[in-house]
């Protein structure tokens, strides 16, 4: 009997609810980056669209003083915390928004051709590398997506969800997704 995981040249599946945070702060400040870095277990990348994954999370740097902070759900409210209190007193903002966004993992040797019939990002491996991040559109909806080592991880705004979704299931057809 053949593997289906491997069989596939796409696979889209849901990703399982996750904590997201929005970290708005100066990284250039040694304070702010020192406190980040002990709350989060891994630097604040301070290259707009890159990432960096630690122990306890995954810091995407969308812009200059903008992160996409990625856990596990069940670490969710302790990483807020520790945050707070490390940058208690600096000019720098914690927002959850776990509940807003929901995800998406695409995985498989297609992977990247099928997000491109509705990305406009080059998402070729030479140009768009394992670790990169960038908030783009994918058939009018805004995400933010991130390459990982299987392949890509897409964060929709809820309220676009199942539009996203069935977008991506609707183009996986070709390939047999």
């Amino acid at each position: 009997m053949a593997d289906t995981m491997t069989d596939t040249p796409v696979r889209i599946a849901p990703l399982p609810a996750g904590g997201k945070l929005i970290l708005r702060a100066d990284a250039a400040d040694k304070k702010i980056a020192a406190a980040a870095k002990k709350a989060l277990g891994v630097a604040l990348q301070t290259e707009p669209l890159t990432s960096a994954a630690g122990d306890k999370a995954t810091a995407c740097c969308l812009g200059p003083d903008e992160w996409l902070l990625l856990c596990a759900e069940e670490e969710r409210e302790t990483l807020q915390a520790a945050l707070e209190t490390g940058l208690a007193g600096q000019h720098a903002a914690i927002v959850d928004v776990s509940d807003a966004y929901l995800g998406f993992d695409i995985v498989g040797e297609k992977a990247g051709e099928l997000l491109a019939k509705g990305c406009s990002l080059d998402l070729h491996l030479s140009a768009f590398a394992q670790g990169r991040v960038a908030r783009t559109t994918l058939a009018k909806a805004d995400i933010t997506l991130l390459r990982t080592a299987e392949g890509f991880r897409l964060y929709v705004l809820r309220s676009f969800a199942d539009y996203a979704g069935l977008w991506l299931e609707d183009a996986a057809r070709e390939y047999g997704g």
